[in-house]
C-alpha cells in the first residue's frame, strides 16, 4: 500500500468520530498556544533588551560594589567587626578612598570613577515644580533619545530630562526642550535649599533598560554629594571602572575575579541588564509549565481517542489484515492519525497565537507601550515556532505508539470474530 493511500485512510478515519476528534484537537490546541504566546512574548521582551542592550556602549566599563555582609537572624554565626566598613543607610556597606586607591592598583584598570549619591529636592520650570532624581551621568553610556544628545565632557550645568516630563513642564516636543533651562533644587547638610540652572541638552526615550532618572554630570553629581556629606568624609555606593575595550569575554571575567578576590562585586553593563533578562525569562518558564501541562493532558486524549478507535475497528482491522495488510501497515495508519491530530492542533494554536500576537501588539503599541518605541511585546521568529510546531506532531505520534501497536498485533482471526 502506498503511503498516500495509508495517509488518506488515516484522515477519512479521523472523520468518524467528529466530535470526539474535534476535542482531541482541541486538547492539543490549548497546549500549543499556551507555549507559542509565551515564547511569543519572550521573544519580543528579549528582542527589545538585546536591541537595547547593543546600543548601551560604555562596553569598557564594570561597576564595582563593596560586598554585603549582613547577619542572618536565623543563623547561629557571629560575624567579626571590621573598623573599616563604611555604612550607609540600612546598613549598606559604602567605598571611600583606600577602595578607589586599591581597586586603581588592580591589573588592566585604566580609571576609577566614583558614584556619587546626590539627592535632589526637585526640578522647576516657572512656577510648575516636580520631583525628580538624579543619576550621575557615565561617558560612553548610550542613552535612547527622543530629542537632543547625552552629555559630553564640559557640560557641567547640564541635564538629560527622561521624555514623561516634557507634557507637565509645558514643552511642545521633546525637541522645543532642548537648550530651555531648568533649576534643580538640592538641600545641604544644614538643610539649606540650595538651587541651580541646568541647560537641558537631551530628552531621554523611554526603555527597559535606564533613563528612569535625569541625567546629570559627574561633577554636578560631586557638587550636590559633598554639599550634603557630613564630616568631610566621602563614602561611594559604587565605583565605575574603565578597562581595556579589547579584553575578551573571558578576560573580563579574570577581572571580575580579581575584584571578588578583594572582596568586591563586579559586573559589566551587560550582566546588569541579564538579570533583568534571568527574571523574565524565569517568569516565561513557569507560564510555559502551564502549556506543558496542557499539552500532556492532551497526550492522555490522544491515546484514549486511539484506543477507542483500534476498539470500535477491530474487525476492519482483522478484515484489513485478512486481506493482505501487514502489522507495518496497520501501525502506519494509526500513528498517521496521532500525528495528523498534533499536525491541525499545533497548526491552529501557532496560527491563533500569531493572530492574537498581532492583534495584541497594536494595541499595545498605541496604549501602555507607546513610550517605548520599537518595543513589538509579542515576536514570532520562525525557528522556535518551528520547533514548537514539530514538537507538538512528535508528541501526538509518541502519545499514538501504543494504541498504533496495539492495532498491529491484532490476530486477524479473532479480529474477524470481534462484535
Amino acid at each position: 500500500m502506498k503511503f498516500s493511500d495509508k495517509l488518506k485512510i488515516s484522515q477519512r478515519n479521523l472523520f468518524r468520530a467528529k466530535l470526539r476528534t474535534l476535542l482531541t484537537v482541541g486538547a492539543v490546541f490549548i497546549g500549543v498556544f499556551a507555549i507559542s504566546l509565551t515564547n511569543g512574548l519572550g521573544s519580543g521582551i528579549r528582542e527589545y533588551v538585546d536591541r537595547q542592550l547593543g546600543n548601551l556602549g560604555a562596553k569598557d566599563v564594570m561597576l564595582i560594589q563593596a560586598k554585603q555582609a549582613f547577619s542572618n537572624p536565623v543563623s547561629n554565626d557571629v560575624l567579626e567587626y571590621d573598623p573599616d566598613r563604611q555604612l550607609g543607610q540600612f546598613n549598606i556597606s559604602f567605598l571611600g578612598q583606600d577602595d578607589i586607591n586599591k581597586v586603581a592598583l588592580v591589573a588592566g584598570v585604566k580609571n576609577v570613577i566614583p558614584l556619587y549619591d546626590a539627592h535632589l529636592e526637585y526640578i522647576r520650570r516657572n512656577d510648575a515644580k516636580f520631583q525628580a532624581t538624579g543619576s550621575q551621568y557615565v561617558q560612553g553610556f548610550n542613552i535612547e533619545m527622543s530629542a537632543g544628545e547625552t552629555l559630553k565632557p564640559g557640560q557641567v550645568y547640564a541635564i538629560t530630562l527622561p521624555a514623561r516630563y516634557v507634557t507637565p513642564f509645558g514643552f511642545s516636543s521633546a525637541q522645543d526642550a532642548i537648550g530651555k533651562e531648568l533649576i534643580v533644587g538640592y538641600k545641604d547638610t544644614a538643610d539649606r535649599l540650595i538651587e541651580r540652572s541646568l541647560v537641558i541638552v537631551g530628552v531621554q526615550e523611554r526603555s527597559l533598560v535606564g533613563n528612569i532618572d535625569s541625567s546629570i554630570s559627574e561633577e554636578f553629581a560631586r557638587e550636590i554629594y559633598r554639599a550634603q556629606s557630613i564630616g568631610g568624609v566621602e563614602r561611594y555606593p559604587a565605583l565605575f571602572i574603565r578597562f581595556d575595550n579589547s579584553y575578551t569575554t573571558s578576560q573580563q571575567e579574570n577581572l571580575k575575579k580579581l575584584f571578588e578576590d578583594q572582596k568586591y562585586s563586579a559586573m559589566t553593563l551587560e550582566d546588569r541588564v541579564g538579570t533583568v533578562g534571568t527574571v523574565i525569562n524565569t517568569i516565561l518558564i513557569v507560564l510555559n509549565v502551564f502549556g506543558a501541562i496542557a499539552l500532556l493532558a492532551a497526550t492522555f486524549g490522544i491515546v484514549n481517542t486511539l484506543f477507542m478507535a483500534v476498539n470500535e475497528r477491530t474487525s476492519e482491522i482483522g478484515l484489513m489484515k485478512a486481506l493482505g495488510a501487514n502489522r507495518r501497515t496497520i501501525f502506519t495508519i494509526f500513528s498517521l492519525e496521532a500525528a495528523s491530530i498534533g499536525f491541525w492542533g499545533s497548526a491552529l494554536g501557532i496560527g491563533s497565537s500569531i493572530i492574537v500576537g498581532l492583534i495584541g501588539n497594536r494595541v499595545a503599541t498605541n496604549t501602555f507601550l507607546k513610550d517605548f518605541v520599537g518595543f513589538q511585546l509579542l515576536a514570532f521568529p520562525i525557528l522556535p515556532f518551528l520547533g514548537i510546531f514539530a514538537g507538538g506532531v512528535a508528541l501526538a505520534l509518541i502519545a499514538g505508539a501504543l494504541p498504533s501497536l496495539k492495532a498491529s498485533r491484532l490476530d486477524p482471526i479473532r479480529a474477524l470474530r470481534y462484535e
